[in-house]
Protein backbone atom coordinates (compact mmCIF):
# COMPACT_ATOMS: atom_id res chain seq x y z
CA UNK A 1 0.00 0.00 0.00
CA UNK A 2 1.47 3.49 -1.20
CA UNK A 3 0.48 6.94 -0.01
CA UNK A 4 0.59 8.23 -3.84
CA UNK A 5 -3.34 8.51 -3.85
CA UNK A 6 -3.24 10.67 -0.71
CA UNK A 7 -0.52 12.84 -2.18
CA UNK A 8 -2.45 13.43 -5.16
CA UNK A 9 -5.93 14.09 -4.01
CA UNK A 10 -3.34 16.83 -1.40
CA UNK A 11 -1.81 17.81 -5.04
CA UNK A 12 -5.37 18.45 -6.92
CA UNK A 13 -6.64 20.04 -3.61
CA UNK A 14 -4.11 22.66 -4.16
CA UNK A 15 -4.36 23.32 -7.36
CA UNK A 16 -8.20 24.43 -6.44
CA UNK A 17 -6.81 26.42 -3.75
CA UNK A 18 -4.22 28.01 -5.66
CA UNK A 19 -6.11 28.79 -8.34
CA UNK A 20 -8.80 30.27 -6.26
CA UNK A 21 -6.15 32.49 -4.59
CA UNK A 22 -4.90 33.82 -7.91
CA UNK A 23 -7.90 34.24 -9.08
CA UNK A 24 -9.37 36.58 -6.29
CA UNK A 25 -6.82 37.80 -4.75
CA UNK A 26 -4.81 38.92 -7.45
CA UNK A 27 -4.34 42.59 -6.54
CA UNK A 28 -3.75 42.49 -3.30
CA UNK A 29 -0.23 43.38 -1.63
CA UNK A 30 2.31 40.62 -1.43
CA UNK A 31 2.01 41.23 2.30
CA UNK A 32 -1.80 39.70 1.88
CA UNK A 33 -0.74 37.11 -0.18
CA UNK A 34 1.80 35.88 1.57
CA UNK A 35 -0.53 35.99 4.55
CA UNK A 36 -2.71 34.01 2.17
CA UNK A 37 -0.43 31.95 0.78
CA UNK A 38 0.54 31.01 4.85
CA UNK A 39 -2.59 29.84 6.26
CA UNK A 40 -3.83 27.98 2.83
CA UNK A 41 -1.04 26.37 1.29
CA UNK A 42 1.10 25.19 4.55
CA UNK A 43 -2.05 22.49 5.30
CA UNK A 44 -0.86 19.51 3.17
CA UNK A 45 -3.09 16.87 5.17
CA UNK A 46 -1.31 13.83 6.98
CA UNK A 47 2.04 14.54 4.91
CA UNK A 48 3.33 13.52 8.35
CA UNK A 49 2.57 9.48 8.15
CA UNK A 50 3.31 9.57 4.20
CA UNK A 51 6.10 6.45 3.92
CA UNK A 52 5.42 4.90 1.19
CA UNK A 53 5.32 6.79 -1.61
CA UNK A 54 6.80 7.41 -5.46
CA UNK A 55 9.21 10.25 -5.41
CA UNK A 56 7.66 11.07 -8.41
CA UNK A 57 4.22 11.66 -6.89
CA UNK A 58 5.46 14.15 -4.08
CA UNK A 59 7.77 16.15 -6.97
CA UNK A 60 4.36 16.58 -8.73
CA UNK A 61 3.01 18.24 -5.17
CA UNK A 62 6.64 20.39 -4.44
CA UNK A 63 5.93 21.81 -8.30
CA UNK A 64 2.26 22.38 -7.52
CA UNK A 65 3.18 24.29 -4.64
CA UNK A 66 5.84 26.21 -5.93
CA UNK A 67 3.90 27.28 -9.13
CA UNK A 68 1.29 28.48 -6.65
CA UNK A 69 3.48 30.81 -5.15
CA UNK A 70 4.91 31.98 -8.00
CA UNK A 71 1.83 32.58 -9.98
CA UNK A 72 0.80 34.63 -6.54
CA UNK A 73 3.51 37.06 -6.91
CA UNK A 74 3.57 37.33 -10.89
CA UNK A 75 6.69 35.76 -11.62
CA UNK A 76 7.61 33.28 -14.35
CA UNK A 77 7.41 29.63 -14.00
CA UNK A 78 11.14 29.42 -15.31
CA UNK A 79 12.46 31.60 -11.72
CA UNK A 80 14.06 29.99 -8.62
CA UNK A 81 11.49 29.03 -7.07
CA UNK A 82 14.21 28.46 -3.50
CA UNK A 83 14.32 32.63 -3.97
CA UNK A 84 11.19 33.08 -4.11
CA UNK A 85 10.57 30.90 -0.75
CA UNK A 86 13.45 32.84 1.03
CA UNK A 87 12.64 36.59 -0.35
CA UNK A 88 8.96 36.63 0.80
CA UNK A 89 9.46 34.48 3.96
CA UNK A 90 7.42 31.35 3.23
CA UNK A 91 8.38 27.88 4.00
CA UNK A 92 8.79 25.64 0.89
CA UNK A 93 7.42 22.34 1.12
CA UNK A 94 9.98 20.37 2.54
CA UNK A 95 9.94 22.49 4.99
CA UNK A 96 6.47 22.29 5.69
CA UNK A 97 6.96 18.28 5.86
CA UNK A 98 9.91 18.74 8.38
CA UNK A 99 7.67 20.62 10.86
CA UNK A 100 4.93 18.41 10.99
CA UNK A 101 6.95 15.59 11.28
CA UNK A 102 8.56 17.08 14.23
CA UNK A 103 5.44 18.23 15.51
CA UNK A 104 4.11 14.40 15.32
CA UNK A 105 6.93 12.67 16.50
CA UNK A 106 7.31 15.15 19.64
CA UNK A 107 4.15 15.23 20.51
CA UNK A 108 4.13 10.97 20.12
CA UNK A 109 7.31 10.83 22.05
CA UNK A 110 6.29 13.01 24.97
CA UNK A 111 2.74 11.21 24.80
CA UNK A 112 1.75 9.54 28.76
CA UNK A 113 -1.10 7.90 26.82
CA UNK A 114 -0.78 4.13 27.55
CA UNK A 115 -1.77 2.97 23.81
CA UNK A 116 0.77 5.67 21.95
CA UNK A 117 3.52 4.60 24.61
CA UNK A 118 2.59 0.91 23.62
CA UNK A 119 3.14 1.87 20.29
CA UNK A 120 5.95 4.13 20.82
CA UNK A 121 7.92 0.81 21.84
CA UNK A 122 6.64 -1.50 19.47
CA UNK A 123 9.46 -2.31 16.70
CA UNK A 124 6.75 -1.37 14.36
CA UNK A 125 7.24 2.24 15.49
CA UNK A 126 10.80 2.05 16.34
CA UNK A 127 11.81 0.08 12.80
CA UNK A 128 9.06 0.88 10.50
CA UNK A 129 9.26 2.97 7.45
CA UNK A 130 7.00 5.68 8.79
CA UNK A 131 10.32 5.86 11.56
CA UNK A 132 12.84 5.87 8.43
CA UNK A 133 11.30 8.36 6.42
CA UNK A 134 10.96 10.80 9.49
CA UNK A 135 14.63 10.17 10.19
CA UNK A 136 15.24 11.06 6.91
CA UNK A 137 13.37 14.19 6.90
CA UNK A 138 14.64 15.36 10.09
CA UNK A 139 18.37 14.93 9.95
CA UNK A 140 20.05 16.00 6.84
CA UNK A 141 23.47 13.98 6.11
CA UNK A 142 26.37 15.86 5.21
CA UNK A 143 28.06 14.80 2.08
CA UNK A 144 31.81 14.94 1.19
Amino acid sequence: MTDDDDIIKQTTKLLVVGNTLQRIFSYCSREVKMELFRSRCYSIYCNSLWSRFKVATLNRLKVCHNDILKRLLGLHRWCSSSLAFARNGVNNLDVIRRHSVFSLRSRAELSANSIITSFRQSSTYVCGPIQQRWLGLLFIHNVG
